[in-house]
């Protein structure tokens, strides 16, 4: 056997292994929850950039911005806001990993710090969340939709990797419905990583 064929079997065994690792732990899953999945889907994997070995090599708070409030979540990281407090309690309460304001590469454009940032081990990807807690003031709007679209240039879009929770001055959803929104999308994007067989 050739050194390139041995090469591309060896690559290929090692993909498999990775797909079999992934629907071993969406089905442990499954089973621990007493769930059940339809006999015909089938696991779908979507290459992403922003995959787990992308998430464990983000650093927390490496924005460098100062952050001195009263408020810190339970992953123990001191935040802006009260309510991005409530956002890091409810990935907490889910039992997430979490990192708080992480640099994103956006390609060579200017870098960006999501809220938090948190993988999802059994369909290798990683997402991100920001909250909007000023959403009645222009100015903070004006500021946001500029990030937004930094986002989308570079592949991040809203309900697919990131994960937009918004407030205003004088109101924050509460923690369990933050969390809900949080369990729902992490659902559908498992359920999204297994395609109906046509």
């Amino acid at each position: 056997m050739n050194g390139k064929l041995y090469d591309d079997m060896q690559k290929k065994l090692e993909q498999f292994n990775i797909i079999s690792e992934r629907e071993r732990l969406f089905l442990e899953e499954i089973n621990r929850r007493r769930l059940a999945i339809p006999s015909d889907f089938k696991f779908a994997l979507e290459p992403s950039r922003f995959n787990v070995a992308y998430w464990k090599r983000e650093v927390p708070c490496s924005n460098k911005i100062e952050c001195n409030t009263e408020y810190y979540d339970d992953y123990g990281f001191n935040v802006r806001s009260r309510g991005e407090m409530i956002v890091g309690n409810a990935l907490k309460s889910l039992g997430l990993e979490a990192k708080y304001e992480p640099l994103v590469d956006l390609k060579g454009m200017k870098k960006k710090s999501p809220d938090y940032s948190f993988p999802v081990h059994i369909i290798d990807r990683c997402f991100f969340v920001e909250f909007m807690g000023m959403m009645d003031k222009e100015e903070y709007v004006n500021d946001n939709t500029e990030k937004m679209r930094l986002y989308m240039r570079n592949g991040i879009l809203p309900n697919r990797d990131l994960i937009l929770i918004s407030g205003t001055k004088n109101w924050i959803p509460s923690q369990e419905s933050i969390a809900r929104t949080i369990a729902s999308f992490i659902n559908n994007a498992v359920l999204d990583a297994y395609n109906r067989q046509s």
